[in-house]
């Protein structure tokens, strides 16, 4: 796995959303979109890309029946370990097979108009490989691709005009810096309201 990096808009996108054909600031468009994209990141705790792989990650367990994990976007290439001996090792540990030993949640994330990712583990009611997550530290091992299926409307839009307010700005003399950019967003009423709508809907859950 990779860090997910790239903007949430591309610059085409960008340029058929707001009326724009040059091509010649197309370098510094994407690094603007770019850095709109991961200061959204950084104020709502998660990443709305997706990885290209699967990767693995390791939790740790909780004694309870559910385990909170990053967003996985998809159940393709899904898999989970438990080291149930104790040794923390995974290489004698056999898979955990979903819906016959674990459940993924949001039980209908896949279904909504937009989908969301599964944000948690839940141990199956009718397993009889485990009853609870072992509490114990990097008990569970997932492969998965971790991020969201799709990037949602209300993000891309987001992106599009707070770029959109920053070029203006930029325009008028200002130097758009990561260390500037939420005063600068603070400026647009707008977007400072919209700011808090999606961090309302959107802001990550702590996993434990």
């Amino acid at each position: 796995m990779g860090v997910i990096t790239d903007a949430y808009v591309t610059v085409k996108e960008y340029k058929d959303r707001v009326g724009k054909t040059g091509t010649t600031a197309d370098d510094n468009l994407l690094a603007q979109l770019t850095a709109v994209s991961r200061f959204l990141d950084a104020r709502l705790g998660r990443n709305f890309g997706q990885d290209s792989a699967v990767a693995v990650r390791v939790y740790d367990g909780n004694g309870l029946v559910r385990l909170w994990t990053d967003d996985i976007s998809t159940s393709t290439g899904l898999i989970v370990k438990v080291d149930l001996d104790g040794d923390y090792l995974f290489t004698d540990e056999t898979a955990l097979t979903l819906d016959t030993d674990f459940w993924v949640g949001p039980a209908n994330a896949d279904k909504a108009p937009e989908s969301t990712p599964w944000q948690f583990l839940e141990v199956h009611p009718n397993s009889t490989r485990l009853s609870v997550w072992p509490y114990q530290r990097r008990a569970v091992q997932v492969t998965a691709k971790f991020g969201w299926p799709s990037v949602p409307n209300l993000i891309k839009e987001w992106v599009v005009a707070t770029t959109r307010q920053l070029r203006d700005m930029e325009e008028s003399g200002f130097t758009l810096t990561l260390e500037n950019m939420d005063a600068a967003i603070r400026v647009s009423s707008q977007s400072s309201y919209l700011l808090r709508d999606i961090e309302r809907m959107y802001a990550g859950v702590p996993t434990f």
